[in-house]
């Protein structure tokens, strides 16, 4: 039995890029991507593990254009005779009346879930005889707990650990109810626990987690929410996105897993043994361009020398962001129009953004700065001593004049 995982699509209009629909079509192409390989591979079930739009809230021409794509994707996978399973993610950011829309267009072998549910899986076609069973847990949060008048009150510490014993519960209950001679599967989209959750730690406290204690019933655990595809304890599996999202992403590989889950001999050693290989997205890639002093005055040092250095990186295709470091005598040298033009030559498909971090040396203080000065004329004075060019100094004082005209 071949099994797909993926989770963390996020597909949305509004990402930073040459236009509101650059990154939507980025990953309308890596999903039609990923649709050829599943069908391909003739993969006998797909497990989308949350969070397939961006926003929760979305106008609703927005909103439709990301279900329809949403929808369209499902519906190719799933006109092949794949079976497909789809949870939905983080209350917060993922859209709920996007799947009541997907489940209302009753797209075949397709089943949607917002709600914890078990769902028999039926593969090879024997009369009433499923091949597997799927415990599907939705997203939660803090927020969907705390409406609730007896918590509202407590802090959220608390409030984490009534959510993950309540959690606990509820897979321990699922596990139980699920045939013993058929492989067991929890799709989940949570924290688990001892994940590697990278830059997300900080955004992550007093989530609910999803503990050892919880999937010890299971055969394989399937999750979403973590952006960054990992194992954990040999049966914990995270996809991460199939598309990069953020700089954040920047050194992940997008992507998602095929699991194949077969039945052993000794079934008392591992009765269900599981294979598994990460296949790799043709994603986006980001870069971020980080120099220094030397390469500033590089730069600098020839006609066409922003072109030169920068076509000697790879650049081609990618999401770019540059920050450099320089003396404030080199960056008053520096043109960011030029900069930026480089980067485009040297093949990025998006500039995001160019970023300076100059040490300024200390100025005496303008003497004919003082009360009989407007603010407009002090303003001026000020942004020359800064050594501040005259287009920025014009810039300020028509957003001076009109926060003075209220």
């Amino acid at each position: 039995m071949k099994i797909c995982q993926i989770a963390d699509i996020h597909q949305g209009l509004g990402y930073p890029g040459t236009s509101p629909l650059s990154r939507f079509e980025d990953i309308n192409r890596v999903l039609d991507w990923t649709a050829d390989y599943l069908i391909a591979e003739k993969v006998d079930l797909v497990l989308i593990a949350g969070d397939c739009f961006k926003d929760a809230k979305v106008m609703f021409d927005r909103g439709a254009d990301e279900t329809i794509c949403i929808g369209n994707w499902l519906r190719k996978i799933s006109s092949a005779g794949i079976e497909v399973i789809v949870i939905s993610g983080t209350p917060s950011h993922d859209s709920i009346a996007g799947y009541k829309i997907l489940k209302e267009m009753q797209i075949p072998n397709v089943s949607i879930y917002t709600q914890p549910q078990i769902m028999p899986v039926f593969i090879t076609g024997g009369p009433g005889e499923e091949d597997v069973n799927v415990a599907c847990l939705p997203g939660l949060n803090r927020s969907s707990l705390m409406t609730q008048d007896e918590y509202k009150c407590l802090p959220p510490e608390q409030v984490h650990r009534i959510m993950t014993d309540k959690i606990t519960q509820l897979c321990q209950g699922m596990a139980a109810q699920m045939p013993d001679d058929k492989p067991k599967i929890l799709m989940s989209h949570l924290t688990y626990q001892g994940c590697d959750s990278g830059f997300q730690d900080l955004l992550m406290q007093h989530e609910p987690i999803l503990t050892r204690e919880a999937t010890q019933g299971f055969n394989l655990i399937c999750l979403g929410h973590i952006h960054r595809p990992q194992v954990i304890d040999s049966k914990v599996f995270y996809s991460g996105p199939i598309e990069r999202l953020s700089f954040n992403e920047e050194d992940i590989l997008p992507g998602f897993w095929i699991h194949d889950v077969g039945v052993s001999k000794k079934l008392e050693i591992q009765p269900y043994p599981i294979y598994s290989q990460f296949i790799e997205t043709p994603a986006r890639r980001y870069v971020t361009l980080e120099l220094d002093q030397l390469d500033m005055e590089h730069v600098l040092s020839a006609d066409l020398a922003y072109v030169a250095f920068m076509q000697e990186i790879d650049l081609k295709d990618s999401i770019v962001r540059l920050c450099y470091s320089c003396s404030e005598e080199v960056a008053k040298q520096l043109n960011r129009k030029q900069l930026e033009k480089a980067l485009y030559d040297a093949g990025a498909f998006y500039v995001s953004e160019i970023k300076a971090d100059v040490q300024r040396v200390d100025r005496a203080r303008d003497n004919s700065v003082n009360e009989s000065l407007g603010p407009l004329e002090a303003l001026d004075k000020w942004a020359i001593n800064q050594g501040i060019e005259e287009s920025e100094r014009q810039a300020l004082a028509v957003l001076t004049s009109e926060l003075m005209e209220g």
